[in-house]
């Protein structure tokens, strides 16, 4: 790291240490990204904030905290709240001056995920053609396949790291095969997607460069990918994509570069943590785990549970579109709005005993795939991979437990995963 860089990062980890620090003492809440305190217990974080200040505008950074379940709601359906930073020329004079031409291009043509109406209606109808019901349905018999080939190659081992056995490759795998990818390129654009993902939540410009790096590879992968589909267009998701058509409308390049780099990450880092949290949840609770083994058809249930309990996103973001009051609150035009899914989905108001886990419980209220018009499209294909992978776990392993009884999470505070889950495995002179 060149020493400019090196002092700005300094720099800027002194400010929020600073900021935090004076904030837990002025208000008694206080949410530092780089504590390490944060990413092992977040929800001690939200948790405070939701009962001393459900709506607190931060100065560590410098944006709005909300994180009450019914406000949470409010604001991801609310039209007063956008997800695209585009009509704020000074926030996009900010975050570009320092950008190529090949990056600019990229950042005036977002992923769905950053766009508002009309543009999220127009690509968000077009990119869920491949997202319908009964084709995800019909990919049950693949995946659990996939499950079986994943943990086979694991062999007699007595200890298995579970993140990497299978949390892991099964999503990337799935959302590979779906947009019709050579297998041969999985590993490579696996890798794009881990670095792409270090430059989410950190401050450190040389995480952040080797981030940008990662976009611009995938980016310019889709590119090429989608001109060989063009000529030979095949049965896949990518194809659809390229086809699909609503009212002689159809996907520019831009939209559909990024549309694939948006549902491989959501694929790969969603559903990664969602199976590797499940998991770790139910080494946590064995008791849970036995009823549930016993009550196999209770899964689906369990899911939404551990999606409650631990979110695989923990927060995502909005802008103000118009000053407005909210809650007795002044917002301005252009703040920055962080909108708590794991302080809301811990809400005591509509979730009894919200920090016990439970994979009994009935109707438990979450948003750990958003709300609103930005729900995840790949929600249904979340649940039904999470659901095969525990299906196909519980029936070839007799009994589980962790080998190291504290794994370390990750140190994001947006994505809440384990980078590892070491764990110990029997089965009954099973076949396999």
């Amino acid at each position: 790291m060149k020493l400019k860089q090196r002092l700005g990062l300094l720099v800027g980890q002194s400010y929020v240490h600073l900021m935090s620090g004076y904030e837990q003492l002025r208000y008694g809440v206080s949410l530092n990204p780089l504590s390490p305190a944060v990413f092992k217990d977040p929800y001690r974080f939200h948790s405070n904030l939701r009962a001393n200040a459900p709506v607190h505008y931060s100065q560590t950074w410098r944006a709005w905290w909300v994180t009450e379940f019914d406000l949470v709601q409010e604001i991801l359906r609310s039209k007063s709240f956008g997800a695209s930073v585009l009509p704020f020329p000074e926030r996009v004079a900010e975050l570009t001056r320092t950008m190529s031409e090949e990056r600019l291009e990229r950042f005036r043509n977002p992923s769905m995920l950053d766009l508002d109406p009309p543009d999220h209606t127009r690509v968000r109808r077009l990119a869920q053609q491949g997202f319908v019901h009964k084709f995800i349905q019909s990919l049950e018999p693949r995946i659990r396949k996939l499950v079986d080939d994943n943990l086979d190659s694991c062999g007699n081992e007595a200890e298995i790291d579970f993140v990497a056995a299978l949390a892991k490759p099964l999503p990337a795998i799935v959302i590979a095969e779906m947009l019709g990818l050579p297998r041969s390129d999985h590993a490579q654009f696996m890798n794009w997607a881990e670095e792409l993902m270090l430059g989410v939540s950190t401050i450190d410009p040389e995480l952040i460069e080797r981030s940008v790096k990662a976009n611009s590879a995938l980016y310019d992968y889709f590119r090429i990918v989608a001109q060989s589909k063009k000529k030979e267009p095949g049965n896949d998701l990518m194809s659809r994509l390229i086809a699909a058509e609503e009212e002689g409308d159809r996907l520019n390049g831009p939209e559909l570069y990024n549309t694939c780099v948006l549902l491989l990450l959501a694929g790969h880092e969603t559903t990664t943590r969602l199976i590797g949290n499940g998991l770790y949840l139910l080494l946590q609770y064995p008791e849970q785990q036995a009823w549930l083994r016993q009550n196999i058809a209770k899964i689906p249930n369990a899911i939404e549970e551990m999606l409650r309990f631990e979110p695989p996103v923990q927060a995502t973001r909005r802008f103000v579109l118009e000053d407005m009051e909210f809650h007795g609150h002044r917002f301005k035009r252009g703040q920055l709005v962080f909108v708590s899914i794991a302080g809301a989905n811990r809400d005591p108001s509509v979730n009894q005993k919200p920090d016990e886990f439970n994979v009994m419980r009935q109707a438990a209220k979450q948003v750990a795939f958003g709300y609103g018009i930005h729900l995840c499209i790949g929600a249904s294909l979340a649940r039904l991979e999470a659901k095969v992978a525990f299906e196909e776990i519980f029936k070839r392993y007799d009994s589980m437990s962790l080998v190291n009884t504290n794994p370390r999470w990750g140190s994001s505070t947006f994505f809440r995963g384990h980078e590892e889950l070491l764990v110990k495995v029997s089965t009954a002179g099973a076949s396999k």
